[in-house]
């Protein structure tokens, strides 16, 4: 190895006279820990919280829906067995969506009424695990598997009349809580488009009981949306042997769109397909945009112990004036000077930049695992879509920090490298 290493790593450890250096370099070491490693926390806490976020909105709906430019699609069975036939397609569940009036006894409220294949709604969608979630409460003792055996069991329950004769619903539970209903109570559905009578267009109206609550975990689905089976949907809205769409879930999210794609051409006119990311582009996309302008203020902590880089190979080449004129008297190019103070400014970048990226990992784990710290701010699931802090380790936004650091890093020592290249060694041995 080059003598321009050693000398560097020697340069670092200054003697008591020249402490001060020393002290900077390692208040230089800790400003780039402190920015690697609250930069890696924040990204990693976003994405966890955009992945949850993504996770229970597509609880809600399907990966993939399928559309008719001619409304209403018949003969849906034929295309649902065509669609599950398709490479990478999971599941596929015809549904029929209408808007309507849920009045109680004390309360009326507009809302979103799905109409659901009671055999096949659960391979696209969380609702089985929702509507367990609601029955069981949010217990994190319970499994998922346990609570989707619980909505499973009561989804079916859907096909036949409730236990008073009623057709069977199943609202959200801060509808529930709305419109001052539970399970066992009698409801009336709405609907403003009724059949024409001697007064005019009279609203179709018709009682459900209440049979189940789902809980998805976000207010404006458990406030907005409420389930009954197809068979009911179809007499309810008229709609015959005629459903909305069809919801299919695929096999990678990411690869929805090309599916989506893919199975259009295979469905042809006047079928179309809209994917998870294009009806809710607008959100992730905000979601994104916050997590770089996040990412961008937090750099500028790098930025600054870049600065103390500078601020330390300036002071170390002003105490080695003299050792630099020597090594130039003795043979050494101005690129090996270069080297030497280059070498200094990227050990303290090199250190601070590793020990920021373990501690960063290190929290990202602990805040992954560790339930006590878990739950140290703690979040009202009321109002919070999350319960705790979510955290998504992304080995390659680790990679990324750890580069951009280092390149600042560099950045930070050519200047005072360069100055220090230049330095005259007869002016600075003239007078010693």
């Amino acid at each position: 190895m080059k003598y321009e290493f050693f000398i560097g790593l020697r340069y670092l450890r200054s003697k008591k006279r020249q402490a001060f250096a020393s002290i900077i370099g390692l208040i230089s070491i800790l400003g780039v820990l402190i920015g690697v490693m609250a930069l890696n926390v924040v990204l990693a806490v976003m994405g966890g919280f955009e992945e949850e976020l993504r996770d229970k909105i597509l609880g809600v709906s399907s990966h993939l829906v399928i559309l008719s430019y001619d409304g209403p699609i018949e003969n849906y069975n034929k295309i649902r067995e065509e669609v599950l036939n398709s490479q990478d397609v999971v599941g596929a569940s015809p549904f029929i969506y209408g808007q309507g009036m849920i009045v109680s006894e004390s309360n009326v409220i507009g809302a979103v009424i799905r109409g659901i294949d009671t055999g096949t709604a659960g391979t696209v969608t969380n609702i089985e695990e929702a509507i367990g979630r609601g029955i069981v409460g949010r217990d994190e003792k319970v499994r998922s598997t346990k609570l989707a055996d619980v909505g499973r069991e009561l989804i079916k329950k859907l096909d036949n009349n409730a236990t008073s004769g009623k057709p069977p619903i199943i609202i959200g539970k801060e509808l529930a809580s709305t419109i001052g209903v539970t399970i066992g109570d009698i409801v009336n559905l709405l609907s403003p488009l009724g059949k024409l009578g001697p007064l005019g267009l009279q609203p179709k109206v018709k009682k459900f009981e209440v049979i189940g609550i789902f809980d998805y975990g976000m207010v404006e689905y458990d406030s907005s949306i409420a389930y009954i089976s197809l068979n009911d949907a179809m007499n309810f809205f008229d709609m015959e042997e005629l459903v909305s769409g069809i919801e299919v879930k695929v096999d990678d999210i990411y690869d929805a769109r090309k599916i989506g794609e893919r199975l259009t051409v295979i469905l042809g006119f006047p079928y179309f397909i809209r994917n998870w990311e294009e009806v809710n582009r607008s959100l992730f996309r905000a979601l994104r945009l916050e997590r770089l302008a996040v990412a961008i203020f937090l750099a500028f902590i790098i930025l600054v112990a870049a600065l103390d880089i500078v601020s330390t190979l300036a002071m170390v080449v002003m105490e080695k004036g003299k050792d630099i004129a020597i090594l130039r008297a003795m043979g050494a190019t101005r690129g090996g000077i270069m080297k030497i103070f280059i070498t200094d400014g990227m050990i303290i970048g090199f250190i601070g930049t590793l020990l920021g990226t373990l501690a960063g990992l290190g929290i990202c784990y602990l805040l992954k695992t560790n339930e006590s710290i878990k739950n140290l701010i703690p979040f009202d699931p009321e109002v919070y879509p999350i319960s705790e802090f979510p955290v998504k380790i992304e080995p390659l936004f680790f990679l990324a920090v750890a580069g951009f650091s280092l390149i600042i890093c560099f950045l930070a020592t050519l200047y005072p490298s360069y100055q220090a290249s230049c330095s005259d060694p007869v002016e600075a041995l003239r007078y010693e």
